[in-house]
């Protein structure tokens, strides 16, 4: 999956513009010494589709083919403004979450397969 990488010295200048969703837009990694957000390129797609404003899906094709995505993704986010980096934020967010909770192929539902075990042995 393609990324975009924004290091702590942008992130804090997204931040200042557009409040604290921002750092929640994607994972926050660090070695110790470097910070960074990783953005992926998915979710900036699912929020353009969201949010659905004119001349945002064409942007984000830019960004997509951009040899230079940090500054094309400050160019997007500077245009569209608020309502994008929520629509990143709950993509990443949703896409999160079901990673969190999907389930192994075959155990969809471990209560049933509990019950159904129990009976048989019964």
């Amino acid at each position: 999956m393609r990324t975009i990488v924004i290091p702590e010295d942008e992130l804090k200048r997204l931040e200042g513009r557009f409040g604290p969703d921002v750092r929640r837009m994607g994972p926050w990694n660090s070695d110790g010494v470097f910070g960074y957000l990783s953005i992926s390129i998915g979710s900036v797609e699912s929020a353009a589709d969201a949010v659905a404003q004119p001349g945002l899906q064409e942007a984000v094709s830019r960004l997509k083919d951009s040899r230079e995505p940090l500054a094309a993704f400050a160019d997007l986010v500077d245009a569209f403004g608020l309502d994008l980096v929520a629509g990143i934020k709950t993509a990443y967010l949703g896409t999160a979450i079901s990673t969190v909770y999907r389930r192994p192929a075959g155990c969809s539902n471990p209560a049933a397969e509990r019950t159904a075990g129990a009976a048989t042995a019964a």
